[in-house]
């Protein structure tokens, strides 16, 4: 549950109507995070939701699956469960349950055919998430080694410092992890709508 009852109750018509409907889209009850995107939706929910879809659905190297599993990565590393959840799930439906096993949730090896240029990507994220001041140009060498070039390292660097971002929002204001259906919930409407509101 959130911790600030204003953030749970909505500012705005906007945000008292929209809640119950989203309400029923969501299966019941609208997701935290959702929540705090709807509080101040012009001056917060709307920007990040235009930066999000951006970085997470817009052109790119990485696929919207493999940008999914960077910021579920980057949310195991800080412990954001609901940012985990959502994330997991959305990499889950585009690249497989054993993928995200095995580079998010560190539970198995990366299935054959995974290649290297996703875990090796996955690898730096979680270092620069957990220590960013250790990282040194000589972190960058094991990308390189797999072809990861520039802009792919920038457009993955963006999914983490959204996510980076996102997870502390969720933490500070007690935004809790939802069960399987309601991650399943979440994933496919994002899967479906994109982040922009």
């Amino acid at each position: 549950m959130i911790r600030l009852r204003s953030i749970r109750r909505g500012r705005g018509v906007a945000a008292r109507v929209m809640g119950p409907v989203l309400g029923v889209l969501y299966g019941g009850s609208v997701p935290g995070f959702v929540q705090v995107l709807m509080f101040r939706p012009a001056f917060f929910g709307k920007p990040l939701g235009r930066y999000a879809d951006a970085v997470l659905r817009g052109p790119g190297r990485w696929t919207v699956g493999e940008r999914e599993l960077f910021g579920a990565t980057v949310s195991a590393a800080n412990v954001c469960s609901y940012c985990i959840g959502v994330h997991a799930r959305i990499a889950a439906d585009c690249l497989g349950d054993p993928v995200v096993d095995a580079l998010v949730h560190r539970t198995a090896e990366p299935p054959d055919g995974t290649g290297s240029a996703l875990p090796a990507m996955a690898e730096f994220l979680r270092r620069l998430s957990r220590d960013p001041d250790a990282l040194t140009a000589a972190d960058l060498a094991p990308l390189r080694a797999v072809g990861i070039g520039d802009d792919a390292v920038r457009e993955a660097a963006h999914a983490a410092a959204l996510l980076e971002i996102c997870n502390r929002v969720a933490s500070a204001l007690g935004v809790e992890g939802m069960g399987p259906q309601g991650n399943a919930r979440a994933a496919a409407m994002l899967l479906r709508r994109g982040y922009d509101l």
